[in-house]
């Protein structure tokens, strides 16, 4: 490995000690041992060094990392003083061969992952959770979920839910896996339910109360819109707003409410809000115009986590109109534009996250930035646009599965094909 020094033009290998290699090169000390001035104004310490690994991009960051103990110790100062906080867009290919790439919001660039040595699943799904999503599969044998966020590392094995399922909602709440929904009917049981809920705790699954009424017309995953806090798991239904919330720890359902704060939306999407209390944000598309004039248009509400109400004096944002354009074009070839509804798709933690339109994700993605606790006025702080993943392009007719999680030093390392640099640091 080696790490390149930003701006300075500098390739330092990171197996050989630096004072071995100045003298490789040519570099002689003093005759009392001490070394040139001009060699020791190539040393980067201190908060120099910390002031260059700031402006690292992650990738090269755990290089960085790596290079020496002095060095890592610089990246967690750099990364403690001015934490990354937001998650990456982890985009998972299914077409020819499995690919993955990852988007980092801080450099504003595509990394792709190699190919796990290990045997990966040839069809996956999604398990949402608030410390970052995992791709995971389902068999009747059992639930294998990916070890980390790329799906680099071997996946944790455990056991198949009770009911089989072909297209549920699964969710990491706390240290707990759930299974809501998404039955087959014709597999069901006598006095198993479609809308069957399980909680997967101490390596096995228990029965809880199905998914309220409201719903179980649409209880898969393909109709719902999830979103995984440290408690709770809430869903909606992307067309009609209905939503409710699911606590495993106790077991229970919580209010079902219609989110519906604007009645000219067609399709519904939620994900985490700001860390502290429990919070949703909402997000909603739908058209306005007529013709040439139609367009797409994105708005977000803060909703409180436990009634399921819009926050008090919350005031929606929209997401800016030249953004929604490029997630939804308008096609001048057909004939009636208007009766296309748009299908948005949203993955987030409580730092920001994704929006997308989930049923053309080449398009692009936008990123929306939350505001920090304390801070008054609306969910989103930021709209920023995030290009499609080189990957995607190239194979448009692949199955594309886009995550949010945190990607640490390690994810990155293994992503490399490298070892691990040790105890796990999350940027």
């Amino acid at each position: 490995r080696s790490i390149g020094i930003w701006k300075m033009g500098l390739s330092i290998p990171a197996s050989e000690p630096k004072h071995r290699r100045h003298r490789q090169e040519g570099c002689e000390a003093d005759d009392d041992g001490a070394e040139s001035p001009a060699i020791a104004a190539l040393y980067l310490y201190g908060d120099v060094l910390e002031s260059v690994v700031e402006r690292v991009p992650a990738p090269d960051l755990a290089a960085a990392a790596g290079v020496s103990r002095e060095w890592l110790r610089a990246v967690r100062s750099a990364l403690r003083r001015r934490p990354r906080r937001l998650p990456w867009l982890v985009v998972h290919l299914h077409g020819r061969r499995r690919r993955t790439a990852a988007y980092d919001p801080h450099s504003g660039a595509w990394l792709t992952v190699q190919a796990p040595r290990h045997a990966t699943p040839s069809h996956v799904r999604l398990v949402r959770g608030a410390r970052g999503d995992r791709v995971c599969a389902l068999s009747c044998s059992g639930l294998d979920v990916a070890g980390d966020p790329l799906g680099t590392s071997a996946c944790v094995a455990m056991k198949a839910p009770g009911v089989w399922r072909v297209d549920p909602v699964l969710a990491a709440v706390g240290d707990r896996v759930v299974a809501l929904g998404g039955a087959c009917q014709l597999a069901l049981a006598e006095g198993e339910d479609a809308a069957a809920v399980e909680v997967h705790e101490g390596g096995n699954w228990t029965a809880c109360d199905p998914m309220p009424p409201a719903l179980r017309e649409s209880a898969a995953a393909t109709w719902l819109s999830v979103a995984a806090t440290d408690h709770r798991v809430y869903l909606a239904d992307r067309t009609s707003g209905c939503a409710s919330w699911f606590d495993p720890s106790m077991r229970r359902w919580g209010p079902t409410r219609r989110l519906k704060p604007d009645a000219g939306v067609s399709t519904w999407g939620v994900a985490p809000g700001r860390a502290g209390a429990e919070q949703l944000v909402l997000f909603g598309a739908k058209r306005e115009g007529e013709g040439a004039k139609n367009k797409v248009v994105i708005q977000a509400w803060e909703v409180d986590g436990d009634t399921l109400d819009l926050s008090p004096g919350a005031a929606h944002h929209a997401m800016p109109s030249e953004m929604s354009a490029r997630l939804f074009p308008h096609d001048e070839d057909e004939e009636d534009d208007g009766e296309t509804f748009p299908s948005i798709g949203v993955c987030g933690n409580a730092t920001g996250g994704y929006v997308y339109n989930s049923a053309e994700p080449a398009n692009g993605a936008v990123l929306y930035e939350l505001q920090q606790e304390g801070t008054a006025g609306g969910a989103v702080e930021r709209w920023e646009w995030v290009p499609c993943a080189p990957s995607v392009r190239a194979e448009p007719l692949g199955r594309v599965i886009l995550a949010c999680s945190p990607v640490g030093l390690n994810e990155l390392e293994l992503s490399r094909g490298l070892p691990p640099l040790g105890p796990q640091r999350a940027f």
